[in-house]
């Protein structure tokens, strides 16, 4: 496959501010994330408030989106402005279609948004992640709460 089919980077296009924490346990390049207060985690509060925050890859030593961080690693992160697109990870047993709303999965991942979750992203393709996470192209929402 190719790049276009399967980016090697987390954003895709726009930006944000780039920034750099420690993790306070495993991070994968994708991941929506929250901190950092102490550590930076997987955003654990699902469906509710979450900041535009995703993991990185460590591409200053050679690492790539396959790379996960450990507990205590610097991590690169960005807080992505309103039309950004970024390689993100959809929760298994998700299913999505270009245009839909995604919110916090609880775990880092991102999940279709229902009634009252609050909306961090939109699809950018048709997703389905049956058994196991999926790498998916999203555009970053000015967060809103699904009316």
């Amino acid at each position: 496959m190719t790049s276009a089919q399967n980016p090697k980077t987390i954003i895709l296009a726009g930006g944000g501010v780039r920034r750099e924490g420690v993790a306070g346990g495993t991070i994968t390049p994708g991941m929506l994330i929250s901190g950092p207060d102490s550590a930076l985690v997987p955003h654990g509060d699902n469906g509710n408030l979450a900041q535009a925050a995703f993991a990185l890859e460590y591409d200053l030593t050679g690492r790539t989106i396959t790379d996960n961080y450990s507990a205590g690693d610097q991590v690169l992160y960005s807080v992505l402005q309103e039309g950004s697109e970024v390689y993100a990870i959809l929760a298994a047993g998700e299913s999505v279609s270009k245009g839909d709303p995604l919110t916090s999965n609880g775990d880092g991942k991102l999940a279709a948004a229902s009634a009252t979750n609050f909306v961090v992203a939109r699809a950018l393709e048709d997703k389905t992640a049956s058994g196991e996470d999926e790498r998916i192209r999203v555009v970053i929402e000015r967060g809103t709460l699904q009316a």
